[in-house]
């Protein structure tokens, strides 16, 4: 009986086994695609300038805002470009959603008064919200200079957010980083956002 069944739907099954497979196989070149297509928009925003932006937070304090836009990495590339560091931290690469590097440089020209004590020794302060420097010119021309100075970036992940079929089918597309520097002596002088994507 088996047999005459599997020799009646036999040409059936094949077709169905074949349809499976190939199914299966376009789902696979779906996914590789989408990533190749990823990467390949990373490739064309790796050198991106940095979109600088002056915000208003009320009447008196203004704030400078870095923008760029996010890149896509895989996990075997973030292992081989940060290895040392997630080695260093005991993070392993699946663990890693996404990795942000900001460089900021902070300059200032300040005059304050010095104050001869009475060791024949100078003295200099400065102090603010964010930086304290106490110099000290000893008497025999040895100078010690006490400094510490702070800084403060606020990061915003921006992402859009899409819809499909009044709102049945939904997906977020990673757009890019905003960051926020809220020391007006400083300035990023270099950002980059990396999301990670699938090995």
């Amino acid at each position: 009986m088996w047999k005459i069944i599997l020799n009646k739907y036999n040409p059936y099954l094949v077709i169905g086994i074949l349809c499976f497979f190939l199914w299966q196989t376009y789902s696979q070149v779906a996914k590789y695609q989408h990533k190749a297509n990823t990467l390949e928009a990373t490739i064309s925003d790796l050198n991106q300038e940095i979109k600088y932006t002056k915000i208003q937070l009320n009447d008196s304090i203004a704030l400078y805002q870095a923008e760029v836009k996010s890149l896509n990495m895989t996990q075997n590339n973030l292992k081989a470009k940060y290895n040392n560091l997630l080695a260093a931290s005991k993070v392993k690469p699946k663990d890693i959603s996404n990795v942000t590097e900001v460089s900021s440089t902070i300059h200032s020209i300040d005059t304050v008064i010095a104050v001869i004590d009475s060791f024949g020794g100078i003295k200099a302060k400065l102090e603010d919200d964010f930086v304290d420097i106490d110099v000290e010119v000893l008497p025999d021309k040895k100078t010690i200079i006490d400094y510490e100075v702070r800084d403060s970036l606020t990061i915003l992940s921006v992402q859009k957010k899409h819809s499909w079929l009044f709102g049945l089918i939904k997906w977020k597309e990673q757009k890019g980083i905003k960051v926020i520097n809220h020391n007006p002596k400083a300035e990023i002088v270099s950002l980059q956002t990396i999301d990670i994507i699938e090995k």
